[in-house]
């Protein structure tokens, strides 16, 4: 009887470690392009990895995205990006490689939200943007309303948008660390317009 007791829980703890095992070794799905297809916005799409120790992996060139996908796929050419941390970003959880480059990183909140965003921004922590669609990936602060909001502008319809604005100001983060921490009131349109020409 010792004996049975002894096999039956013995079968459960194997069947509780094979479980275990088998929900542990799940595929993870990645967000997926390649070239000229990771600056466009309406062709974002994920992939199942084939294997399930496969990881993400988002590869860079400076700001422009090069490659996003499981890194078994990764093409040949790209494939010595990933010994540089810099120009690559692994990660193992579903979907979690849309982020930008670690060297395009802005201060993103909101005055309306939090007091520090309107004139102490240099005292928050820049973080790491979303993948850009666009070739560069920039900053901005922009004056709206009485309130300031600060972030990462990755599309070209939101810099574009940006350059029109007389009340916002794109900056590359890749030239200066937190450069979207600089105040302007609203209504500073030669800093503004600086600006654009700047970026021309």
């Amino acid at each position: 009887m010792k004996a049975q007791t002894i096999a039956n829980m013995l079968s459960a703890v194997v069947l509780v470690v094979l479980v275990g095992q088998a929900v542990g070794n799940t595929v993870t799905s990645c967000h997926s392009c390649e070239g000229a297809n990771c600056q466009r916005v309406q062709l974002s799409k994920t992939q199942p990895c084939v294997d399930s120790l496969d990881y993400c992996v988002t590869i860079y060139d400076e700001a422009k995205v090069l490659f996003k996908g499981c890194s078994l796929e990764i093409p040949y050419e790209l494939r010595s990006k990933c010994n540089d941390n810099r120009s690559c970003y692994k990660c193992n959880t579903k979907e979690c490689n849309n982020v930008g480059s670690a060297k395009y990183a802005c201060i993103q909140c909101d005055s309306s939200k939090d007091s520090n965003c309107a004139s102490n921004a240099a005292l928050l922590e820049a973080t790491r943007c979303t993948a850009p669609t666009a070739a560069n990936s920039y900053c901005y602060v922009k004056s709206s309303g009485g309130s300031i909001t600060r972030g990462c502008s990755t599309t070209e319809t939101d810099q574009q948008s940006c350059l029109n604005d007389a009340n916002c100001l794109l900056c590359s983060s890749g030239d200066i660390r937190n450069c979207n921490a600089a105040n302007i009131a609203e209504g500073s349109s030669n800093v503004g317009n600086r600006f654009i020409r700047f970026l021309r």
